[in-house]
């Protein structure tokens, strides 16, 4: 008896799926910098509602661009990294605008700013180690960004906030060394090489 089956076809190997910088997710990204200058002007003319309104839109903005990744599966390693960087860019901002204005403290806004800025440092050293751009994963940082983002709205909120700002030092600065232990120390995650 003969067989009439065509022989299996073997799968070629995919060539790694390119996604374009210029999509939906981080499209939304970067309309996160337009909430800075409504937020300089509220803060400017002592509009605490408007204020908290502008960082609370800049932070769903910053879970909207996961959820746009994923709805339209253009997630992408330079988006990771666009999205970090935002992350920065933005509250560190808001962090200055409010110091500048006397809404925040200055010495711990500065003290943060430093450790943020430090950190950036060692995801680019940690970065060179993997070979390549990559995002270092981190929960513990990814909560202190979140705490930044609660501590901008507590100041726009018209909290006393010296206490808060004074308590977020010491926890950002043991989170930096956790990271810098494992983005400099610890073995490369198979996942990330």
């Amino acid at each position: 008896m003969v067989s009439t089956t065509a022989p299996a076809a073997t799968a070629a190997p995919s060539a790694p799926r390119v996604v374009s910088k210029l999509n939906p997710a981080n499209l939304v990204t970067a309309s996160r910098f337009f909430t800075l200058p409504p937020f300089v002007w509220a803060v400017h003319n002592g509009y605490h509602q408007w204020a908290t309104l502008f960082v609370l839109i800049c932070g769903l903005l910053d879970k909207a661009d996961g959820l746009a990744a994923k709805i339209f599966d253009c997630r992408s390693t330079f988006g990771e990294l666009f999205d970090a960087i935002t992350d920065g860019i933005c509250y560190g901002f808001c962090l200055i605008v409010l110091a500048a204005y006397g809404w925040a403290p200055l010495i711990p806004v500065i003290a943060v700013i430093g450790l943020g800025l430090g950190n950036s440092g060692l995801r680019a050293i940690y970065s060179k180690r993997v070979g390549r751009p990559v995002n270092y994963k981190s929960y513990a940082m990814e909560r202190i960004v979140a705490y930044t983002a609660y501590l901008i709205g507590f100041a726009t909120g018209e909290f006393e906030v010296a206490f808060y700002f004074w308590l977020f030092v010491p926890l950002m600065v043991i989170v930096v060394l956790h990271d810098t232990k494992r983005m400099l120390v610890d073995a490369i995650p198979e996942s990330a090489s």
